[in-house]
């Protein structure tokens, strides 16, 4: 089994600080930190934020090799381990002192490309204008939408942009996801739902846009803007899955509680 480690950082000045000072602790226990991004390395360690960890997951191609962070951001919803745990977290990692958890991945498509989300995707206007949508789900059509956008959104996506719309919080070990309306407007011309939807993970959405509104509709793909002449979009949960380390069973909860509360 490889003995190498993947490392990933944003460019302030206390990660780099971090990046050194957890370089050394690896190698001190006989790991490898790579150079470059080695394929087959044992893990993936972000150090960072939120978005730093996200940006890893995308650059590397969701790949399967598994990730954890160490939290040099603000609120670091994906990074268990804190910058004075580090060695605590080494010791643990090198005697398999963990759990390994599938985080579900939506696909989209879009001109009969596939895209895929970690967190979330989201169909607004790019101009701040009102966006007409018409959504169906598994073929069956379900709203016509007026207002800021949607949120299709993963568990782990769900405590981000989601939340902050007043959508539901979904626990990471689920494997459905779920629809958020973004200041919807009321009316009975509009036959939209205004609470959000909780899916199943074999649920598929389809989302039309008003030939009115195509020109200044996007879509946004973990925070990365995709504009395109298509007016509509597929999206699910792909087959593909990302691997996150767990040392903490508790962690969710205490994140739930210290960082959102």
């Amino acid at each position: 089994m490889t003995n190498v480690i993947n490392i990933f950082k944003n460019k302030s000045k206390f990660s780099k600080s971090v990046y050194y000072k957890t370089k050394q602790m690896l190698e001190n226990h006989g790991y490898v930190v790579s150079k470059n991004y080695d394929k087959n390395a044992v893990l993936n360690l972000v150090i960072g934020g939120d978005g730093t960890f996200l940006k890893a997951v995308h650059d590397t191609n969701f790949t399967s090799i598994p990730f954890i962070g160490i939290n040099t951001g603000h609120l670091g919803f994906y990074q268990e381990v804190e910058v004075n745990e580090i060695e605590d977290f080494i010791l643990a990692f090198k005697n398999g002192l963990y759990q390994t958890e599938e985080l579900t991945i939506l696909q989209s498509t879009v001109n009969k490309r596939k895209i895929e989300s970690l967190n979330e995707v989201v169909v607004k206007s790019n101009k701040n204008q009102i966006v007409r949508l018409k959504v169906f789900i598994d073929g069956n059509f379900v709203e016509n939408f007026s207002g800021d956008g949607l949120i299709i959104a993963t568990p782990h996506g769900s405590t981000a942009y989601n939340l902050s719309c007043g959508g539901s919080i979904l626990h990471q070990s689920l494997k459905g996801y779920s629809l958020t309306p973004i200041a919807p407007i009321y009316s009975n011309l509009n036959n939209a739902i205004i609470s959000p939807i909780v899916l199943p993970e074999d649920a598929t959405i389809d989302i039309v846009i008003s030939k009115r509104d195509n020109y200044h509709t996007v879509f946004i793909f973990d925070g990365k803007e995709y504009s395109t002449k298509d007016y509509k979009i597929n999206i699910k949960v792909s087959q593909n899955t990302i691997k996150k380390l767990i040392l903490d069973k508790n962690h969710y909860w205490s994140n739930i509680k210290n960082k959102l509360i």
